[in-house]
């Protein structure tokens, strides 16, 4: 069966889509954001103009590890070309093909010692292509506007904005001049119902970068944050339901947030688990970031805690938790296939750190509600076993300190797995109890009372708590000197254990 090929498109060509004339001089510069669907892996970033050359060469912009599962992939494989305001893919001479989104676009003949592409040929890339190196690796393309970023000291073109904010009409007194035609006002930009009616002037402009929201209908808040909030969107056609998350313009001129909601959307793209919450696009306009994701009928288990009265079954509690183990320890191991070329960083890495698990970040989604999620990876964080990266300023400590062992107050940056072990044993007390592990007085530092207090035994909460599950809680929540329990398989089967002799389970699953 022969494989289709992508015609290849002139890429120092000078036109738009409709073949309007489009001035280079004016466009604001690409940033290029690579993530893979096969796994977690580090952000790569490059700003345009350059060539960004991928492969196994030690010269490579992006340079894959030399490992067997890599050995199809050329030392120089392809090439990206980014321009100010476009995106090329251009084949190498690859023995073994480079394709974008399931077709090839090149590769050279066995018998040949050149590639077939010629320079100046490529194929036009867009956000949220796929590209395949060989049939062995794949990532997915994120492009956006980098004058977002203001760095560089790269000219960014200035235009004068409507009269009147999108959101409430009230008028600028005076004009100012914005890199978008819609700018809301001082009073409307912390306010993220204000960004979603500053989104809709985007989608009434057909700005690019809005598309993903053509045919939604926003129909109530299902929650907000400390820098953002979702809102339930449904498809005005098929009436899919999604949960659209949106950072208001307030938040995102703040950069270390603005790269963090980017870094989350990248790391959203590449999971791909059923009891982790999927990511389908984002986006941005006038300073108002936005990701669609998926919605979970069923609310957060802390929810289904309160309509049962306060308290969860022990047969329900657990139906809930297991799964949530099998999807840490999806993040947990899930494989890195390279990380960023940087010092800091080891050639390869594997696994990432939720490090803020809690009854609330666990959804129930699925096609019946049902099915345990976990969500809201923001504060996550990629580690290896010598070094990490953590997206944590230095000095800070972010999570929620009910579900947080010592150990991640001590060293939040370092941070491992066995954290998240600790916080789903602290969640699955909370559904079983209606409290948390340790008692926070008002008068006392929470950050305190996790470092000096210990976790008070489950069955003096006076709840009815199957003796050898309370033993397995109890055993999962020792933090000092440190936590037993480093893996998410070992503490499901401990539970499991203990469930099936306080006869809570007729059959023992499968770890």
């Amino acid at each position: 069966m022969s494989v289709p090929v992508i015609s290849s498109t002139i890429s120092n060509s000078s036109r738009s889509r409709t073949g309007s004339a489009v001035d280079k001089s004016q466009a604001s510069p690409l940033r290029l954001i690579l993530s893979s669907d096969f796994g977690v892996l580090q952000v790569w970033e490059f700003v345009g103009p350059r060539a960004v050359v991928i492969g196994r060469g030690p010269s490579s912009s992006l340079r894959l590890p030399d490992t067997p599962e890599h050995q199809t992939i050329s030392g120089y494989h392809c090439v990206i070309e980014l321009s100010r305001n476009r995106a090329y893919l251009r084949d190498l001479g690859s023995l073994n093909g480079t394709f974008l989104n399931g077709h090839l676009v090149s590769r050279r003949e066995e018998d040949r010692l050149q590639g077939v592409a010629v320079s100046g040929f490529g194929v036009k890339l867009a956000d949220g292509d796929v590209v395949t190196l060989a049939g062995s690796f794949s990532f997915r393309i994120g492009l956006v506007e980098d004058s977002l970023y203001d760095q560089g000291g790269q000219s960014v073109t200035m235009v004068e904005v409507a009269t009147a904010c999108p959101a409430c009409g009230r008028r600028h007194d005076p004009v100012p001049l914005s890199k978008y035609a819609d700018v809301l006002c001082q009073e409307c930009r912390p306010n993220p119902l204000a960004s979603l009616k500053l989104l809709k002037a985007g989608l009434n402009r057909r700005i690019r970068t809005l598309e993903s929201l053509k045919g939604l209908r926003v129909t109530r808040t299902l929650g907000r944050g400390s820098t953002s909030a979702v809102f339930l969107a449904e498809r005005k056609d098929t009436k899919m339901q999604m949960a659209l998350k949106v950072m208001s313009p307030a938040i995102s001129e703040n950069e270390w947030a603005r790269k963090s909601f980017l870094r989350e959307v990248a790391i959203g793209r590449a999971l791909k688990h059923k009891n982790v919450t999927k990511l389908y696009s984002f986006g941005y306009y006038g300073g108002a970031y936005f990701y669609l994701m998926e919605y979970c009928s069923g609310g957060n288990s802390e929810e289904e805690r309160l309509a049962a009265g306060g308290v969860l079954s022990a047969e329900e509690a657990l139906g809930i938790i297991l799964p949530i183990l099998d999807g840490l320890n999806y993040i947990h191991t899930v494989k890195l296939a390279a990380t960023r070329q940087e010092a800091d960083m080891a050639p390869e890495s594997r696994g990432l750190v939720h490090r803020d698990l809690k009854p609330t970040n666990i959804f129930l989604g699925g096609p019946d509600g049902t099915v345990p999620k976990i969500a809201d990876i923001g504060v996550g964080k990629l580690y290896n076993s010598t070094d990490s990266y953590s997206n944590t300023r230095t000095g800070s400590v972010a999570g929620s300190p009910a579900t947080m062992p010592r150990q991640q107050v001590l060293n939040f940056k370092r941070a491992g797995p066995e954290v998240d072990i600790w916080a789903a044993a602290a969640t699955l007390y909370k559904l079983l109890t209606g409290d948390y592990p340790r008692d926070f007085p008002d008068e006392e530092d929470p950050w305190k009372v996790v470092l000096n207090r210990a976790p008070v035994p489950i069955l003096k909460r006076g709840k009815r708590i199957p003796v050898h599950l309370a033993l397995a809680i109890d055993e999962a929540l020792i933090d000092n000197p440190a936590i037993k329990f480093q893996s998410a398989l070992d503490l499901k089967k401990r539970l499991i254990e203990a469930a099936h002799r306080d006869g809570l389970l007729k059959e023992v699953p499968a770890p």
